[in-house]
C-alpha cells in the first residue's frame, strides 16, 4: 500500500505536466480526405500521356475516403451537388498509378440515381511541356560570338526618350507668331463620378460565395480546386447540350419555405447541369483521385520480363479454367472447346516485388447432352492470384457467374489499381456489371483473400 500511495501520488503530479503536450498531438492531427473517381470513355479512344479526352467523357463519383472511413461519394456532402463534383474540383486521372492528364469539373447532373460531371481536359504531355516552356516574355536565347550584357533594372517605359528638336527661328518676313493658348484647367470630378469607378470596380469582381458555392459553410470540407485557366482546353459540347443550353433557366440558389422570411444573402451562382447520360456500347474506365494534400506517385505494373510474363500467365490461366470447369461441372454442363479466352494483369500493389494477378475471362457453356446446335451460355470469371516470395500461389478471389444469373450476381470487371486512401499502397477496384445495374467495389489484398473495403449503390447504366 506504501508504495500504490506513492505510484499515484507521481501520476497526480505528472498527469497536468503531460496534458498540455497531448492536446497539441491531438491539434495537430488531421483527418485524410480524399476522393475517388472513375472516368467514362468510348473504347476506341487511345490511352496515354499525350490523350485528347473525348467530349462523351464523364466522371463517376466513387467514394470519399475521410476519418479512416470509406463514404459514398454521390451522396457525400450534397450541397446541391455531391462535393465530389463541385465546380473547380480537380481530379488526377491515373493508369494503375501513372499519371496521365488533370480533369477539372465544370459541370454535373444528375441522371436518374447516377450523378454524372463534365469539366476541362489538359493531359500529361502538355503539363510537361508548359512546365519546361520558357516564361512569357523572355527574350529568345540566340547564340552569337558578342560579349554578355547584363539585364538592367527599372522599367522600359520609364526609359529617357530624346529630346524634341528645336524648332526652326522665326522669320522677319514671315507673319509674327501668334501666342499659344492656355488649356483650361480640367473640371473637378463630381463626388458621383469619383464614386462611380470603384463601384464598377466592386460589381466586376464576384463575391467569395459567388465563385466557389463551398464558401457558404465554412465547416465544409473541400477537395483539391484551382481556378480556371484559359490555357486548359474543354471538352466540346454535345449536341444535347448545346440544345439546352440554349434553353436552360437559371436555377435559384435556395427556395425560402412557406411563410419563411426571405433571405438577404446573395444567391449562390451555381452552374445549371447540361448533362445528359447517353448509353454506350463499349466503354474503358480510367480512375481518378481528388486529393487537396500533395503525394507522390508511382506506378503499380508488375515489372515482368518476356519470360516470367509468359509463365506466369500460363500458371494462373490453367487455375482460372480449373475453377470454371468445377463451375460448370456443378450444373451438368462443359466448356465449348476453344472458347475460353482470358486476360492477366499483374501488379505490385504493396511494392514488395511480388505480384498480384488478376485475371478476367469468357467462354461459352453447353449442357453435356445437349444437342451440338443448342445455343451455349455465355460464363465469366475474375480470379485474382498473390504470387508469395516462396513462389507459390495464393489464390485470393474467384468470382463467376453467367448470363443466367446475371440479375442475382453481375460480372465483376477490373478497372484499375489505385492509392485510395493515400498511404502509399494501392487498392483493386473494381466494376460489377448486371443486366441493366452497375456499381464499383473496392478491395485490399491480404494474405489470403481479398477483403472488400467498399461497395457503392447499384445506379442504373
Amino acid at each position: 500500500m506504501k508504495y500504490l500511495y506513492r505510484i499515484l501520488a507521481v501520476a497526480a503530479i505528472l498527469l497536468p505536466l503531460l496534458a498540455p503536450a497531448t492536446c497539441v498531438a491531438q491539434k495537430k492531427t488531421r483527418s485524410k480526405l480524399r476522393a475517388l473517381a472513375v472516368v467514362e470513355f468510348p473504347a476506341s479512344a487511345r490511352v496515354g500521356p499525350d490523350m485528347q479526352m473525348p467530349s462523351s467523357a464523364r466522371l463517376h463519383p466513387v467514394a470519399i475516403f475521410i476519418n479512416g472511413e470509406y463514404q459514398d461519394a454521390s451522396i457525400y456532402e450534397i450541397n446541391p451537388m455531391p462535393m465530389a463534383l463541385e465546380p473547380g474540383t480537380v481530379y488526377d486521372v491515373q493508369q494503375s498509378g501513372e499519371p496521365l492528364g488533370l480533369l477539372t469539373v465544370e459541370s454535373a447532373s444528375k441522371a436518374k440515381d447516377d450523378w454524372l460531371a463534365s469539366g476541362k481536359w489538359k493531359s500529361e504531355a502538355s503539363i510537361t511541356a508548359a512546365k519546361h516552356a520558357p516564361a512569357p516574355g523572355a527574350a529568345p536565347v540566340q547564340a552569337s560570338d558578342e560579349r554578355p550584357h547584363l539585364k538592367r533594372g527599372g522599367n522600359q517605359a520609364a526609359a529617357p526618350q530624346p529630346a524634341p528638336a528645336p524648332s526652326p527661328a522665326p522669320n522677319s518676313s514671315s507673319t509674327p507668331a501668334q501666342p499659344t493658348p492656355t488649356p483650361a484647367p480640367a473640371a473637378a470630378p463630381t463626388p458621383a463620378e469619383a464614386t462611380q469607378p470603384a463601384q464598377e470596380s466592386t460589381a466586376a469582381s464576384p463575391s467569395a460565395e459567388e465563385a466557389d458555392p463551398s464558401e457558404a459553410d465554412p465547416n465544409r470540407p473541400t477537395l483539391r480546386h484551382r481556378a480556371e485557366a484559359a490555357s486548359e482546353k474543354t471538352t466540346p459540347p454535345t449536341q444535347v447540350e448545346r440544345k439546352r443550353e440554349a434553353t436552360r433557366v437559371p436555377v435559384a440558389a435556395r427556395v425560402p419555405a412557406k411563410g419563411s422570411t426571405q433571405s438577404t444573402a446573395p444567391a449562390l451562382n451555381l452552374p445549371t447541369p447540361v448533362l445528359k447520360k447517353r448509353p454506350q456500347a463499349a466503354a474503358q474506365f480510367l480512375v481518378a483521385i481528388s486529393d487537396a494534400s500533395p503525394y507522390e506517385t508511382h506506378t503499380y505494373k508488375f515489372p515482368w520480363t518476356a519470360d516470367e510474363q509468359q509463365q506466369l500467365t500460363s500458371a494462373v490461366e490453367k487455375q482460372a479454367l480449373a475453377e470454371m470447369t468445377a463451375y460448370a461441372a456443378k450444373s451438368s454442363q462443359t466448356i465449348v472447346p476453344g472458347s475460353f479466352a482470358a486476360s492477366v494483369q499483374a501488379f505490385d500493389l504493396y511494392s514488395d516485388n511480388n505480384p498480384e494477378m488478376v485475371v478476367t475471362a469468357k467462354c461459352a457453356l453447353r449442357k453435356k447432352l445437349a444437342p451440338a446446335k443448342t445455343a451455349p451460355l455465355n460464363a465469366y470469371i475474375t480470379y485474382v492470384v498473390g504470387q508469395e516470395p516462396s513462389g507459390d500461389y495464393s489464390k485470393l478471389l474467384s468470382e463467376i457467374t453467367d448470363d443466367d444469373h446475371m440479375d442475382v450476381n453481375g460480372r465483376l470487371e477490373l478497372v484499375d489499381a489505385v492509392d485510395a486512401d493515400g498511404d502509399g499502397r494501392a487498392e483493386l477496384l473494381f466494376r460489377r456489371v448486371g443486366v441493366t445495374t452497375q456499381s464499383f467495389e473496392l478491395y485490399r489484398a491480404v494474405r489470403d483473400q481479398l477483403w472488400k473495403l467498399f461497395e457503392g449503390a447499384e445506379i442504373t447504366r
